[in-house]
């Protein structure tokens, strides 16, 4: 079986297509090392499910099935045609599963049948090929744009907090932190942000000349509140003014 010269890590986000929503899942670590040149095509695995929920989704009662079938998929594509799954899309009723493959052989399209024949019989399955060579599909589709990142990477704190103890209704100081490539970006973004309610620390000169800034507000965590500020945040801070670096706060105990 061939593997990825990566280690597989993947996440996921919710999204909306067409007015839809798509829970999307990719992995991450294909990122450092992609596009691979032995493996120029993408292959879509269309899986058709039998009981969505009514907005397209994957209802409870089938979520396991479906997750069952999705790694023997994945296992299977990956022995026979040395396919590698880098991301899922699951949208309208169907779970769409995308993987990077070696250039075209004769049999391809018979080992693709009967990996689907083998693994998927319970199911509708339509599958199709596609010459990626750049990887287009992986980085301009699957990729999440930079607010979505950020709520990503704010799921991973707050379950870290809430492991700790933490109570994410409570609402406490959180600090934030950003840099910048010059100073006149940086006082311009802090005007901005005390604008917007947020206590500014004067802003601090690095040894490589470029700006620090931190700035706190009391936030609560619970009910997407940390991704409303963080959307917040990166709209003060425009993707050519500097970077966003995130943000800690203290545990609060639940009681």
């Amino acid at each position: 079986m061939s593997q990825p010269p990566w280690t597989p890590s993947f996440d996921f986000y919710i999204a909306t297509l067409d007015g839809d929503p798509a829970a999307i899942a990719l992995d991450m670590g294909a990122a450092d090392h992609a596009p691979v040149p032995t493996h120029p095509r993408r292959l879509v695995v269309r899986i058709t499910m039998k009981h969505p929920r009514p907005d397209g989704l994957r209802s409870r009662e089938e979520f396991d099935a479906l997750a069952a079938v999705e790694d023997r998929i994945s296992e299977a594509l990956g022995h026979e045609l040395e396919a590698w799954m880098v991301g899922r899309v699951v949208y309208r009723g169907n779970t769409d599963v995308f993987f990077y493959a070696p250039r075209p052989q004769p049999d391809d399209e018979e080992r693709l049948a009967e990996c689907i024949e083998r693994n998927c019989s319970e199911y509708e399955v339509v599958t199709k090929w596609n010459d990626d060579k750049p990887w287009k599909f992986y980085f301009e589709f699957l990729w999440p744009d930079r607010a979505t990142m950020q709520t990503m990477a704010n799921r991973r704190v707050v379950m870290q907090l809430e492991e700790a103890g933490d109570d994410p209704t409570a609402v406490r100081t959180i600090d934030h932190f950003a840099f910048f490539d010059d100073q006149k970006a940086c006082g311009r973004v802090a005007a901005a942000l005390r604008e917007r309610g947020f206590a500014v620390d004067a802003p601090q000169e690095r040894e490589d000349g470029s700006w620090s800034l931190q700035f706190h507000r009391d936030d609560a965590l619970a009910g997407g509140r940390i991704d409303a500020v963080t959307t917040e945040i990166l709209e003060v801070i425009g993707e050519d003014d500097g970077a966003y670096d995130g943000w800690g706060c203290p545990v609060v105990a639940t009681n």
